[in-house]
């Protein structure tokens, strides 16, 4: 999952109806109004992007309908990239991908295949980044956010009125843009962006597709699995999220996770105080976290040409604790962070910026995809005294970070109910599901969740605090199993378990 995408993703049971959708029937008998799509003949050219096109990769667009009911009414376009298989005698297939979020750009996802897989296999695969409707070159949605949904509700009552009005603001500037079409945000959702894939798998001309999904990705590649079983070959799904807890409860769940989080860097930054000056002991470092933050929810305080409140450094510093490989970046923007919160002069960094400054437009499309789509799947409670009640409970468990992932969602003030029903159920698809036990965006009993929820999967545990295994964090072992696998098809007679290298 990118930054701009930090939260990975979120679940919880309906707080009103749902708006009765069309039955989704697993591998329905082939629609015929969608003929015009699936036998599109893409026109492709150089993807205008220097990795790509390094790489040999040939970029085009399609359309798809907006509302799979209304397959002669308004389209969207959908952009994607395909590097193809160079070893064409021994070629698998495709292999398509998300990269998570929800509203992460997946075009050139598949670079990153190649120094995971080795040459070799990586050549045997058509390698397929689709950017899902709403993002990049596909119909991207743009509703003029001024950050992240995504926020602290801060200490007190103050704090949580000021997190709602936020939420409620960010929903009306989605309102203002759209106006009277505010309705054609609900079609954005992983339902159609699973239909999308399908339409995109037959125009390429093949029965069936491999797919690769991290994060958010892991719901959408289970959705599609359910929705469109006999069409999937290999099935990788890094950093999962159990579809019983899409989506209001996934978001909610990294509270603990993270503050294990901020508890192992505080433990590794109290060893290195002579460096960072943040505290000889873990307690001690964990206390000037919580300075900052609780200074910054008194009295925000200026990083460079920002300003950092008490909303915003919360979430700041979980997306800095996100792999703990990254303790040492992590402890320098946190020691700025304090010497900004002491009233010094400081030039923000690259992390910094994007955690303070206002977001540029790919993260405002992003931003924008994230609330439409995790409003189109599900119906969240609309009760703030709900919301209020589960912050507070939170803090116990979770005093620095339980008021982020349990505050307010922006779903609460969202205009439109759910077309339809999100994907709850598991499936019956083989896959091979890959997390770590200290991931702190979608923890280690979501990969248990979806393993259980997919009887005929296999778990592949790693030893490690990351958000993001296969091609991210170079795990030997996982690599090892996880290219036999897209070798042969074949998955591990156990549930495998690796050790940090």
């Amino acid at each position: 999952m990118g930054r701009a995408a930090v939260a990975g993703a979120l679940a919880v049971a309906a707080a009103f109806a749902v708006l009765p959708g069309p039955a989704a029937r697993a591998d329905a008998p082939p629609d015929r109004s969608l003929q015009r799509f699936t036998e599109q003949n893409p026109r492709w050219e150089k993807c205008g992007h220097k990795e790509l096109d390094e790489a040999g990769a040939r970029c085009a667009t399609i359309e798809v309908p907006l509302d799979y009911r209304d397959p002669d009414g308004r389209t969207l376009t959908l952009g994607f990239s395909r590097i193809k298989a160079k070893d064409t005698a021994h070629r698998i297939g495709l292999l398509m991908h998300n990269s998570g979020g929800p509203g992460g750009i997946s075009l050139d996802m598949p670079l990153m295949d190649e120094p995971a897989m080795g040459e070799k296999l990586a050549a045997r695969f058509d390698l397929i980044g689709m950017d899902p409707r709403g993002v990049g070159r596909s119909s991207p949605l743009r509703c003029r956010t001024s950050g992240h949904w995504l926020r602290s509700a801060g200490y007190d009552g103050a704090g949580f009125r000021a997190h709602a009005r936020t939420q409620r603001e960010l929903v009306r500037s989605c309102q203002r843009v759209y106006g009277r079409e505010v309705p054609y945000l609900r079609h954005f959702t992983t339902r159609n962006t699973a239909r999308d894939m399908d339409v995109l798998r037959a125009v390429l001309g093949e029965r069936k597709t491999s797919y690769f999904g991290i994060s958010y990705g892991t719901y959408l590649g289970a959705a599609y699995a359910r929705m469109f079983p006999s069409r999937v070959d290999r099935l990788l799904l890094d950093s999962a999220i159990d579809p019983r807890r899409w989506h209001v409860q996934a978001f909610r769940d990294p509270d603990v996770a993270n503050e294990e989080m901020l508890g192992a860097w505080s433990a590794w930054t109290a060893r290195r105080h002579a460096e960072y000056g943040l505290g000889r002991t873990a307690a001690k470092v964990r206390a000037t976290v919580e300075g900052i933050a609780r200074q910054a929810a008194r009295e925000p305080f200026r990083v460079g040409p920002y300003t950092a409140d008490g909303q915003k450094v919360p979430l700041a510093l979980a997306t800095l604790l996100s792999d703990d490989r990254e303790f040492a970046n992590a402890a320098k923007n946190v020691r700025l962070l304090y010497d900004a919160a002491r009233g010094r002069d400081v030039e923000p960094t690259e992390d910094l910026r994007y955690a303070f400054g206002p977001p540029d437009e790919e993260s405002d499309i992003q931003n924008s995809l994230q609330l439409a789509l995790i409003c189109g799947d599900g119906a969240a409670p609309r009760d703030l005294s709900w919301y209020r009640r589960n912050v507070e409970e939170s803090r116990g468990r979770a005093p620095l970070f339980g008021p982020v992932f349990n505050a307010t969602s922006p779903c609460a003030f969202w205009p439109n109910e759910p077309v339809e029903r999100p994907v709850r159920a598991g499936n019956d698809v083989p896959g091979l599901i890959v997390q770590a036990t200290g991931d702190p965006r979608t923890t280690y009993a979501n990969g248990v969740g979806l393993h259980h929820a997919m009887p005929r999967s296999r778990l592949l545990t790693l030893d490690a605090r990351v958000h993001g295994v296969y091609g991210l964090y170079g795990n030997a072992c996982v690599d090892h199993h996880v290219n036999a696998y897209l070798a042969t098809g074949r998955l591990p007679s156990t549930n495998p378990s690796c050790e940090k290298d």
